[in-house]
């Protein structure tokens, strides 16, 4: 009687009940592996390659930092972040950047965000927004023209800081929520006058009550620290200077990581410990660490834990990991977590004159995971064996958390008793390599070609290859342009000969005798080019250098298993770790799980994403029977069930994963009725 009771109630529910959120306007969620559901909740509906950059501005390219509070959380952007990068390294390299620009927009075919659309030189502008967890509402807080970005964020009394990264003089922003979100700058670093001097300001924590914060100057990297930081720049004390640790930090644009000096800050077991970026003047040395620790008198001291050896150091630099030039740091379950953190942006341009050998070394390479405990004990989590771990990690994750494409150990959160780590996943950022091993080439458009073909004409006018049929002609060199079209079904005849991400013998022939016709073409032309020009495309059509390409041939190997997206895990014992996602949440575009914010609602994901810009999940466990989504297994979810099956409501696959309420495969009438029986407490 109860069970057919319940039945008519349900079905008298569907019938009156109007459905709160309509599948149309639906938020994407992203069904993960091991029993979590993660929902977008910046810019809910866009989708992948739609623009996000959590406010609709492509060009915030990550969310750098996060911060929780309440119901909210604070996100910090980056602004062209690969962009800012090329701009460095045209500057310390002398290149035209102009020309740069038009290389990389002809590799990633403009989905790469490059400055803004019309101008070759776009100033910095950074944002603070913050995103309801409940309504995803987004409100943008400030905007800041000539911020780079916010590359750190901490909470304390109550009050929010960000680390503010400017051309020469990065400071620290107060926000206070419960004013409004009044903003006040509360600490500026030196003004840098030495234009090599790297400025992107990154460490920030809290301890002891104190705001510790990483600075710079011409000098090079110091700390300062102010248990008021509200009361402003007086408050803050140096307590840490270049000379304090051993004159390790490299700050120069040319050192490691462009400059990461003192990269990363943590108070664990009572010490504030400090990670720092060593490699000077494009050295790869790996990177170091140390604790300190304040005295009753308010005298600090440093210890070397990772480092030179002849320092006093108890690890050498990197813990045998010769490419990790800086590390990320978080505490959990009693233990201070140290993720490997290589980088092979330093690699691009290397990649843009044809060189492999630093991508590949990096990506042969991929990152480890360690832990210290109270009295500096270390152990490798995740990784590989070497001299220092001779006997390989404890936990069930090799180097690269299974594939080598994961470059950094990006950052870590302790949450509801877990640990949860997100990647690198440099896939995306070498795509124009990528996609002749993993098939992309055959899925693009007519309109994506003509779009890359388009892009290629501007780079051959800037070389001084002839602009149209008119000029060409002119010249008295004979090339047939529409034989490019003609290519295209070249191409997609091709597409029946690639299967599995393997390339076939028979494939590569094919794709080896349309790059013969591409030289031809070529050659055509090479009589008007300029003579830096010709060497440069000669030098790509010989590949007199073996070792190189046998460098080429392992990155595409490499990258033939990949899948673009960083990759999210989870451990519940600091050890072993599942898997989330490999895709970055279905969106190959997110390279990276940038930043973790605690709220009143659940776990947030920061992501970095330099193509259509930042997003913002909130990460759930999956509960069985929430078929809504928002948190609860109430009537309106068997009402869902019902709609579903009165073919009056289609549900996604992933809420017809927790539909299945009773557990059978099928999701039908009992599944709706078991759940009205479990409200009911039946």
């Amino acid at each position: 009687m109860k069970r057919f009771l319940a039945i008519v109630l349900a079905l008298v529910m569907v019938l009156s009940v109007t459905v709160g959120v309509s599948a149309q306007n639906a938020p994407i969620t992203y069904e993960c592996e091991n029993g979590y559901t993660a929902t977008k909740i910046s810019m809910p509906e866009a989708g992948e390659g739609e623009v996000d950059g959590l406010i609709g501005d492509r060009s915030q390219n990550y969310a750098w930092s996060s911060v929780g509070y309440g119901d909210y959380v604070y996100v910090g952007t980056s602004f062209g972040v690969v962009y800012t990068a090329l701009k460095v390294i045209a500057n310390e390299k002398g290149l035209d950047f102009a020309n740069l620009k038009l290389y990389v927009d002809a590799l990633f075919n403009g989905k790469l965000y490059t400055g803004d659309e019309g101008e070759v030189d776009t100033p910095p502008r950074s944002v603070i927004a913050k995103i309801n967890t409940k309504t995803y509402e987004t409100e943008v807080v400030e905007t800041y023209d000539g911020v780079v970005g916010f590359r750190a964020a901490t909470k304390l009394n109550d009050k929010l800081y960000f680390a503010a990264a400017t051309a020469n003089q990065p400071y620290i922003l107060e926000i206070d929520p419960e004013n409004a979100d009044a903003a006040n700058i509360v600490c500026y670093s030196e003004t840098t006058t030495d234009p090599s001097v790297s400025t992107g300001i990154r460490g920030l924590t809290t301890y002891k009550d104190m705001l510790v914060a990483t600075l710079i100057g011409d000098d090079g990297a110091y700390m300062v620290a102010s248990s008021d930081p509200s009361a402003g720049q007086d408050s803050f004390e140096v307590i840490c200077t270049q000379e304090d640790l051993f004159d390790y930090p490299a700050y120069h644009y040319m050192d490691s990581i462009f400059g990461g000096s003192i990269w990363d800050l943590v108070e664990y077991n009572g010490k504030l410990y400090i990670s720092v970026v060593t490699g000077k003047n494009g050295s790869k040395q790996p990177f170091a660490l140390f604790s300190g620790e304040v005295d009753e008198n308010g005298e600090w001291t440093y210890d070397l834990i990772v480092g030179n050896e002849a320092d006093g150091a108890e690890y050498p630099f990197g813990l045998g990991s010769d490419r990790s030039g800086a590390a990320n740091l978080a505490v959990h379950d009693g233990y201070l977590y140290i993720g490997g953190f290589n980088d092979p942006m330093i690699a691009l341009p290397s990649i843009l004159k044809g060189s492999f050998e630093d991508l590949y070394k990096d990506l042969s390479s991929p990152v480890c995971l360690w832990r210290l405990d109270a009295d500096n004990n270390i152990e490798m989590v995740a990784g590989e064996a070497n001299e220092v771990f001779p006997e390989g990690p404890i936990g069930n994750m090799g180097a690269g958390f299974g594939s080598n494409m994961n470059q950094y150990v990006w950052r870590m959160a302790s949450y509801d008793g877990k640990l949860f780590l997100g990647t690198f996943d440099v896939t995306g950022l070498v795509r124009p390599i990528a996609q002749f091993t993993n098939g992309d080439i055959f899925e693009m458009t007519k309109e994506e070609w003509m779009s890359q073909l388009d892009y290629i004409r501007q780079v051959l006018e800037s070389l001084g290859v002839p602009a149209s049929d008119k000029d060409i002609a002119a010249t008295g060199a004979s090339v047939e342009l529409a034989a490019i079209e003609d290519n295209l079904d070249t191409l997609e005849d091709l597409s029946v000969y690639f299967e599995d991400s393997d390339v076939t013998l028979e494939y590569r022939q094919k794709f080896y005798d349309l790059l013969l016709e591409l030289k031809d073409q070529y050659i055509k032309v090479r009589d008007y080019l300029s003579a830096e020009a010709k060497e440069r495309i000669d030098a790509f059509f010989a590949n007199e250098k073996v070792q190189n390409f046998g460098y080429f041939v392992g990155c595409l190997c490499y990258m033939s298993k990949s899948e673009e997206g960083y990759d999210l895990f989870v451990s519940h014992d600091g050890i072993n770790f599942d898997t989330l996602t490999r895709d970055g949440m279905g969106d190959r575009y997110n390279y990276g799980s940038r930043v973790f914010a605690i709220t009143d609602n659940g776990l947030c994901i920061g992501t970095a994403n330099p193509f259509y810009g930042a997003q913002v999940w909130l990460l759930e466990d999956t509960i069985i029977g929430d078929v809504n989504f928002d948190g609860k297994v109430n009537v309106f979810d068997a009402t869902y069930i019902q709609r579903h099956i009165a073919k009056l409501e289609t549900l996604s696959d992933a809420a017809l994963e927790v539909a299945d309420f009773d557990g059978n495969g099928i999701v039908n009438i009992f599944d709706a009725t078991a759940i009205q029986m479990y409200i009911s407490k039946l």
